[in-house]
């Protein structure tokens, strides 16, 4: 889409210092569904259909030496029950991810977490799929696999705008229907509706059997709570507005966020799915690496 700042939203630098990591689905790592499905996609190019990338932990008997000489790049062969894996990275576009700095919003932090893993994934033989989503509704591209598919990736999220409520529960529900085949889910979301929705939304993957990450973006005002004096609170999806003494309530909000955070986190646990803080002030590639196979 003409204007989308594809720099803004992908560094390559990040991307090259995460690119020695494996990124595979969380039931992957544990073994539950290693070889039952056989690869749609295979290799990282047309020129490579029966390879990958070497990565750290790769047989290196497994080394194409000739592909070496001839590219300067290892290349291991690639087998039938390494299977590769369809991943659906959906972003939340809520109001409430508005919140930040011009350039530094919460929804910035996000956009770039989800290229830099999307680029990841692609790299890595995967097909991936992205959406947008809020209780407006959800906007889904299938996945795809070959390194042109970040394209369309990036002209979704470099498009998407911050609307609405934040809802799980039904965008999740549209994106299954898309997602027929096999898939590991990653959400990447302020998380700011009710207990209810979350666990709504997690039901229904862990019913359909798939995998899924869920990456908590938050932005330090969230978390810390370092106003001071009187403020007015505005809820940015629906409006409302509180007057309060920041000092007086700081420790009972840092005191019930807590808690929500960790909440959450043993719900994800409940229903076998990820559960990864990523808070605007540190580096995307931070809670990435949580996810990567080292």
């Amino acid at each position: 889409m003409p204007g989308t700042d594809f720099n803004s939203l992908l560094d390559l630098e990040t991307a090259s210092r995460l690119r020695r990591f494996f990124f595979r689905s969380p039931s992957r790592v544990r073994g539950r569904k290693a070889g039952i499905h056989k690869s749609y996609y295979r290799g990282i190019s047309p020129d490579f259909m029966e390879y990958k990338e070497y990565n750290r932990g790769d047989e290196l008997r497994q080394v194409d030496w000739r592909l070496y000489g001839r590219h300067d790049r290892l290349y291991v062969r690639k087998f039938e029950d390494e299977v590769n894996l369809d991943w659906c990275v959906l972003v939340d576009t809520s109001a409430s991810m508005g919140y930040g700095a011009e350039g530094a919003t919460k929804l910035d932090y996000a956009r770039r977490l989800a290229a830099t893993l999307s680029y990841l994934l692609l790299r890595q033989g995967d097909a991936v799929g992205a959406g947008v989503f809020s209780g407006e509704g959800v906007d889904v591209i299938p996945p795809r696999a070959g390194n042109p598919s970040i394209t369309p990736i990036l002209d979704m999220l470099g498009s998407a705008s911050f609307a609405g409520g934040t809802a799980l529960s039904e965008p999740v529900a549209r994106a299954l229907e898309v997602y027929r085949r096999d898939s590991a889910f990653v959400i990447v979301s302020d998380l700011l509706t009710d207990e209810a929705d979350i666990r709504k939304c997690l039901q229904m993957l862990n019913a359909a059997g798939r995998d899924a990450v869920f990456f908590h973006v938050l932005h330090e005002d969230e978390t810390e709570f370092s106003f001071r004096g009187s403020f007015e609170f505005e809820d940015m999806e629906n409006g409302q507005k509180v007057i309060v003494d920041a000092g007086e309530v700081r420790n009972n909000y840092i005191q019930r966020m807590r808690q929500f955070m960790d909440t959450l986190r043993k719900t994800c646990h409940e229903y076998e799915s990820r559960y990864v803080f990523a808070p605007t002030s540190r580096p995307v590639e931070e809670p990435l690496i949580h996810i990567a196979d080292k």
